[in-house]
């Protein structure tokens, strides 16, 4: 049942920040019965309470409103209602005898959906390299990269930061772990770590993608383009043994990023049916729902998503080049999808391969020009082959997402060396194959 709380400010804060010091007050004044959930006996409850999460929570889901000010934006009048307008940026500054309004279902508001991340702690079987400067890891799946708004979630950076903490002694501080890339929490695979402050310039030029021309230039010929500013022939990317090629990567400094996945064929009603649209759902229907451009009913390259997805074999490659944005509210998960560049979306590329195929399932090497969120997840969709196990973007139920970070290729950011990493295929991988 939702309740109302109308809080006046003592002394100019941030919307946050007023509410994480005042909020579980008036709960408690509210009801005393939870009290213990919101102050007093046990810091741990109070932070579980009021973590960041619990406001961003309010604030995203408009149940966190502000009495119109004179002197703030007239826009802010003209939207209020009841003289109050909705409030969901928490760095608002608050001024002096400023009123809040607060609406929250208590069970709702008190409940924590637990989470199945794995425990982890990392040892030497999971580290694929490490040296003065990075140290690259193996990393599970159903495990978050680097802390989320639940401070007591354990992740990888921390994990690899215990790690580091034994192997040079207790008795010192915990050394430096800087995150420099990210995967998915069910991504499993390579992810490389900064262990010192003077490696990340190197290492965030190698994984930028803003690199990247933003109108959509093929990106074969900018690399020929560079190639040849070098005085390298067409055929050097073939030889990766060619000294001309660490040349031209330590020019370039790109990271190379290559995944496998394993993929439903869908096709443009199965992914509706996926996603459970209406009964009298049509591919441009779930296509809109999904935030998706026509070209995924159209197929922009070639035929039909169906026939494109229906005569892919082994061998088969293909690329997926378009502009990705987030396509849902803030208040609900996070997913991305065909945003128009003039609408804030990035340009974003992806080469295929298939790799192999086995009862229906294809295994499907993709090699990322950019790292947009998502980006591998939303272009197999938006091409009619859902992952397994990625529901939130049409793929069929299963215990994980199978997405794996196979290899990671990159010039050392001190020596400027070609290093290049690899982890194996997880067990399950071959038996879903």
């Amino acid at each position: 049942m939702s309740q109302e709380i109308l809080l006046t400010v003592q002394s100019a804060a941030t919307l946050n920040d007023f509410l994480r010091l005042e909020l579980p007050k008036a709960l408690q004044g509210q009801n005393a019965a939870r009290a213990d959930c919101v102050q007093g006996q046990n810091a741990a409850s109070e932070k579980a309470a009021l973590s960041n999460s619990k406001i961003r929570r309010l604030l995203f889901s408009g149940n966190v409103m502000v009495a119109a000010s004179p002197e703030r934006k007239a826009s802010q009048a003209q939207n209020a209602r009841g003289g109050f307008f909705v409030c969901k940026n928490p760095a608002f500054i608050l001024k002096k005898n400023a009123r809040v309004k607060v609406l929250y279902d208590q069970e709702k508001f008190f409940y924590e959906k637990p989470n199945d991340d794995i425990k982890f702690e990392l040892d030497e079987s999971r580290v694929l390299y490490e040296d003065e400067a990075i140290i690259v890891v193996n990393k599970p799946p159903r495990f978050p990269t680097e802390a989320t708004f639940a401070k007591d979630r354990d992740n990888l950076r921390a994990a690899v930061i215990r790690y580091l903490h034994k192997k040079i002694g207790l008795d010192k501080n915990p050394p430096y772990c800087g995150v420099v890339h990210r995967l998915d929490r069910d991504t499993s695979g390579v992810i490389l770590f900064s262990k010192q402050r003077a490696a990340n310039a190197a290492l965030f030029a190698a994984f930028d993608s803003s690199r990247l021309e933003e109108d959509g230039a093929n990106i074969a010929g900018k690399v020929e383009k560079a190639a040849g500013s070098l005085g390298l022939g067409r055929d050097y990317i073939k030889d990766k043994n060619d000294a001309a090629l660490f040349g031209l990567a330590n020019n370039l400094r790109a990271a190379k990023k290559v995944y496998v996945a394993v993929c439903e064929r869908a096709g443009s009603y199965g992914l509706a049916n996926n996603l459970r649209a209406a009964k009298d759902c049509k591919p441009k229907n779930a296509s809109a729902s999904f935030g998706l451009s026509k070209d995924f009913v159209q197929g922009k390259n070639g035929a039909a998503l169906s026939g494109l997805e229906s005569s892919l074999r082994i061998g088969s490659s293909f690329s997926v080049q378009n502009y990705l944005g987030r396509v849902s509210l803030k208040s609900q998960a996070a997913k991305w999808g065909f945003v128009p560049k003039e609408k804030g979306g990035k340009f974003a590329r992806t080469d295929f391969k298939v790799l192999d195929e086995k009862d229906g399932r294809l295994f499907v090497q993709a090699e990322l020009f950019t790292g947009r969120t998502h980006q591998i997840r939303v272009h197999l969709s938006q091409k009619g082959l859902p992952i397994l196990g990625d529901q939130l973007y049409g793929g069929p139920a299963a215990e994980r997402i199978f997405l794996h970070a196979l290899s990671l290729e990159l010039p050392h950011p001190l020596t400027g060396k070609l290093l290049r990493f690899e982890a194996p295929l997880p067990p399950e991988f071959t038996v879903r194959a």
